[in-house]
């Protein structure tokens, strides 16, 4: 349903093996609905099944400023019971610029947004 690969950002990951780990539904949407797991909220180490995304009409809300992303995957995740991918070999190289969104935006929307997150948990079995 939808596959990830390590990053390095704030921190390389922990577990840098070529061996994938697959995780099912309730532990994907703990890693993707929390900030500072290893495999993130974010979309940009992710590859989605469009079959799935189609099936579920699952579309990024464009009129969130922040944590869109986040909402994103855990809805993906949420709606789409099955097993993930994980791979943690660092795939991905994350550089910050000081004037991203992510530093320059009002950030009191993103409490919001994670409320959201956590009632799709409500839909995990």
């Amino acid at each position: 349903m939808l596959s990830a690969v390590g990053y390095d950002w704030h921190r390389r990951s922990t577990r840098e093996s070529h061996e994938f780990v697959v995780l099912d539904q309730k532990d994907m949407f703990t890693q993707v609905s929390n900030h500072g797991t290893e495999v993130g909220g974010y979309v940009w180490n992710k590859a989605f099944s469009k079959k799935a995304l189609d099936a579920n009409k699952i579309r990024c809300d464009t009129t969130l400023h922040i944590a869109e992303d986040y909402l994103f995957t855990a809805t993906f995740v949420a709606k789409t019971p099955g097993r993930y991918i994980y791979v943690p070999e660092v795939l991905y190289t994350k550089r910050n610029r000081p004037d991203s969104t992510i530093h320059t935006v009002n950030r009191a929307q993103e409490p919001v947004v994670f409320e959201r997150i956590y009632e799709l948990g409500d839909l995990i079995k």
